[in-house]
């Protein structure tokens, strides 16, 4: 096994909504492939993070409906999303150094303020970053979709 493959390499995984720090992992890769920011299943990763977290959103956003319809019916302002003029945004960066190797960014005001201010990833931090983990640690990626080089 070569040196290069034994060593290991600090990574960043952050997600962030606008500037506010949610959430903030280092994680060591063993073996890091510098080509896996290029590749299809990293992108299919960070997809399935985007999805997770959207999904618990989801969840949440009906919860605090549910709890509070009648709420909401005598005052449908508590839903109104649009209380800032900016743009309210998710953002899901992973960091080598202190290089952004890959961002994805979605609408963080299609939820309820009560649920996007409160965001809890906890329960997924150790399948997200097992799954980062092994991405940026194979060689056997996909670096080519429909004709197009991703490298």
């Amino acid at each position: 096994m070569s040196k290069e493959k034994s060593e290991m390499t600090k990574m960043e995984f952050l997600l962030t909504l606008n500037d506010n720090i949610i959430v903030q992992r280092y994680y060591n890769v063993k073996g890091y492939n510098k080509n896996a920011k290029n590749s299809f299943e990293l992108y299919e990763t960070v997809i399935g993070i985007q999805e997770e977290i959207h999904n618990d959103l989801k969840m949440k956003s009906i919860t605090y409906m549910l709890d509070n319809e009648y709420q909401i019916a005598a005052d449908p302002k508590i839903m109104e999303t649009s209380m800032t003029d900016e743009a309210e945004d998710f953002n899901v960066y992973i960091k080598l150094n202190e290089d952004v190797i890959y961002h994805r960014i979605w609408d963080g005001k299609v939820y309820p303020p009560k649920v996007r201010y409160t965001v809890d990833v906890r329960p997924h931090l150790k399948s997200v970053l097992k799954a980062l983990t092994n991405v940026f640690s194979t060689d056997k990626l996909t670096y080519e979709i429909a004709g197009y080089n991703l490298v």
